[in-house]
């Protein structure tokens, strides 16, 4: 399929992605179209396309074409719901988990999704019983967990420590940022699943 093509199939996600994030998954789903955010609108049906073109670049004719594209449109999905609601729902994390790792038993990479999803989430898992015992209770929340283990099961064994380190460094960045401008002080949460989502982004484009 040509690449101009997976700019449509972009932009057709990216409306999913939006309906998604103002209504079907929105705390207020009865008043769904009170909950729009129509920066976070643009960005989305500008940038999905756009990052379906270089994934459809980048893969070319490989059969993980359709997996990274939908991975990423899962991914910035989760991205938006974090930096808006700060939570990764299990409606999506987790079907999204089984679908990729069922995708890449059929590509051959079975075994590198299945220790990608447990290595991944169970360092993040004990990441979050250290953080509360020392932090409390919002350390690290088993969202991230449950976001960590599909990252793993996107990107594979191989990859999935640099979507991880990426992840960490971009949330100490962004963190670093809040502070140094006085907008968010110590203690203040921080939607740290959108930070690993983007770095899972940035893997999948740069890491085939």
């Amino acid at each position: 399929m040509p690449i101009s093509w997976w700019a449509v199939v972009g932009l057709f996600a990216a409306v999913l992605i939006n309906r998604a994030a103002d209504c079907w998954l929105s705390p207020a789903r009865l008043a769904c179209r009170l909950t729009r955010h129509p920066a976070r609108q643009m960005i989305v049906l500008i940038g999905l396309p756009a990052l379906y073109m270089g994934l459809a670049w980048q893969f070319g004719a490989d059969d993980g074409l359709w997996l990274a594209c939908l991975g990423a449109a899962v991914l910035t999905l989760l991205t938006v719901v974090d930096l808006e609601q700060r939570r990764v729902p299990n409606v999506i994390v987790l079907p999204a988990t089984a679908l990729a790792t069922l995708a890449a038993g059929g590509e051959g990479q079975l075994l590198s999704a299945v220790a990608g999803m447990l290595l991944a989430g169970g360092l993040f898992l004990a990441l979050a019983v250290l953080g509360r015992r020392l932090f409390g209770r919002d350390a690290l929340g088993m969202g991230d967990v449950k976001l960590a283990a599909l990252i793993g099961a996107l990107v594979g064994l191989e990859r999935m420590p640099w979507a991880l380190l990426l992840g960490v460094l971009l949330a100490g960045a962004v963190a670093a940022g809040l502070l140094l401008s006085g907008r968010a002080r110590r203690g203040d949460s921080l939607a740290y699943g959108s930070c690993l989502a983007l770095a899972a982004l940035v893997v999948l484009m740069v890491g085939n």
